[in-house]
């Protein structure tokens, strides 16, 4: 009877350690065959590349792949989703310090917000990857801007002129000093006053900014806090005013007569540019009665072909000429300004216009984090094709830090305009961006209309009304009241323009808040 307990006991033990043996050997299995397929963070914003990694510890497969890299679609609700530059799959590469296939997806211009899914592309090889790839997923989101008062009006003033010695003829009649400009705001009805602070170079060899106003600036905001206003400071952060060139800067490069020129504008790449509007605009946030603060030419104003060999290490999709190699700077510059400039590239075209937009967003991240949230920071921005020819996209500044976006409707005729305003209303909603729009006090830029103002009236309330899909716009802005001074008035004079834009400010202050989605 013993023996018997004994040899079932046996069997039993064998059985087990069977079992557990080719158990191991299964684990084994899946752990060395595994795929994984994953980003390096759960959630992105609009200005991101999504960082992708495709991992096994199969080297066979590893093997394969290295000759012939596999490729990575991002889905969205169970179909695959184009992005920029018509990339729908993404190929990987091998990166040997990662021991990883790894690539880049960009973000799609203000792709919805939400969950996103990875997965391999078909297989081109036969091999039968089924039950072995684990694909993760990834959110992309949008940043909450600090919100602006409701029905937010603005008026600007754009000068680097020693406003102690302005003399302002007030809405009475009387002749002021600089105190008149706060007396035009209230005359419009404005919430608030935004002035330049900051441009570049200043009036002594070697000087970063323009000291003129600077030590006046604290008094003129104590003088706009007694009168109700709000007070912001801008910085010219890209464009410089003169063509003397400050040593310490690295300069944009353009394109002439089939040879590189350097422009006035201070390139992207300068770090060092970033760090001085930082100090600047930390001094200004530091007065006590500034209330915003805000950048203007955050863009490449002129040129900008100096960022091609950067553009095309880090853009997926796009590739350099075979020659690239053994073409000196300047030659790529010209190469690349071509290239641009013939616009027959259209994958091309939209990956450029997106990096860029990526490396403007990349700076006001960084001013933003510098300065921190206690002032809203606002800035100026370009209309044409959404900004985007100009490398400026609103979703990416909202995403990157900026709480105010004002839009820039200058210098378009009639369906010029109407163009603008058609893209945005189909490009972006009210929780995308928290967008203001503006019109310049100017005859000319409104080509020369004989209704003068009164088109400053009508193109300022349809922006307001129908800059967003579903509502009308945050607040409306007026530029600038230098030009409403002393500019190309016409025969309506600085009352006659300044009057129409204060019935835009109290028509647009009684609006409702449906109106957008009616028009």
């Amino acid at each position: 009877m013993g023996s018997k307990k004994t040899a079932w006991r046996a069997a039993v033990g064998l059985a087990a350690l069977y079992a557990a043996i080719l158990g191991a050997r299964a684990a084994w299995s899946r752990y060395y065959l595994a795929v994984r397929l994953e980003t390096s963070k759960p959630a992105y914003l609009h200005y991101d590349f999504v960082d992708v990694a495709l991992r096994t510890r199969d080297r066979a497969l590893a093997a394969a792949w290295r000759q012939a890299p596999p490729s990575v679609v991002v889905t969205r609700q169970g179909r695959p989703v184009r992005t920029i530059g018509g990339l729908i799959a993404l190929p990987l590469r091998y990166d040997p310090a990662q021991d990883a296939f790894t690539g880049r997806w960009p973000c799609p211009w203000n792709a919805e917000a939400g969950p996103y899914s990875l997965a391999l592309a078909p297989s081109q090889d036969g091999v039968d990857l089924s039950g072995r790839v684990r694909a993760g997923t990834f959110r992309i989101g949008r940043r909450r801007p600090a919100p602006l008062p409701p029905r937010f009006a603005v008026v600007t003033l754009e000068s680097a002129d020693p406003w102690r010695r302005m003399r302002v003829e007030a809405p009475d009649g009387a002749q002021k000093d600089w105190r008149g400009l706060l007396d035009w705001a209230k005359f419009v009805h404005a919430d608030a006053l935004w002035v330049m602070g900051g441009q570049t170079p200043g009036r002594e060899p070697g000087q970063i900014w323009m000291r003129d106003n600077l030590d006046l600036l604290p008094e003129m905001a104590r003088e706009c806090h007694k009168r109700g206003l709000k007070f912001g400071v801008y910085v010219l952060f890209d464009l410089t005013r003169s063509k003397r060139r400050l040593p310490r800067y690295e300069y944009a490069s353009d394109a002439k007569d089939g040879r590189p020129i350097l422009t006035r504008a201070i390139s992207l790449e300068d770090n060092r540019r970033v760090g001085d509007v930082i100090a600047l605009l930390s001094r200004l946030r530091d007065i006590p009665d500034v209330d915003y603060l805000g950048l203007d030419y955050i863009r490449n104003a002129l040129g900008g072909y100096e960022l091609a060999p950067r553009f095309y290490a880090e853009m997926p999709g796009v590739y350099p000429p075979p020659e690239w190699g053994r073409l000196t700077s300047g030659e790529r510059i010209v190469y690349f300004a071509r290239k641009k400039i013939m616009r027959r590239d259209r994958s091309f075209i939209d990956s450029w216009q997106w990096w860029r937009s990526r490396q403007v967003a990349l700076i006001v991240r960084r001013i933003k984090n510098a300065l921190g949230d206690s002032k809203p920071l606002w800035a100026f921005t370009l209309t044409w094709a959404l900004g985007h020819q100009h490398g400026q996209d609103p979703v990416m500044m909202n995403d990157a830090g900026v709480d105010a976006d004002a839009l820039m409707l200058y210098q378009a005729d009639r369906p010029q305009f109407e163009e603008i305003l058609r893209e945005f209303h189909s490009y972006v909603h009210e929780g995308d961006a928290q967008l203001i729009v503006g019109d310049v006090i100017d005859w000319p830029l409104h080509q020369r209309s004989p209704d003068g103002p009164r088109e400053l009236y009508r193109r300022v309330m349809e922006a307001a009304r129908g800059i967003y899909v579903d509502g009308p716009a945050r607040g409306i802005f007026f530029h600038d009241l230098k030009r409403a001074l002393h500019g190309s008035l016409g025969p309506w004079g600085t009352r006659g323009w300044l009057r129409q834009a204060r019935r835009a400010v109290d028509d647009f202050k009684k609006m409702p808040a449906a109106v957008a989605a009616k028009s």
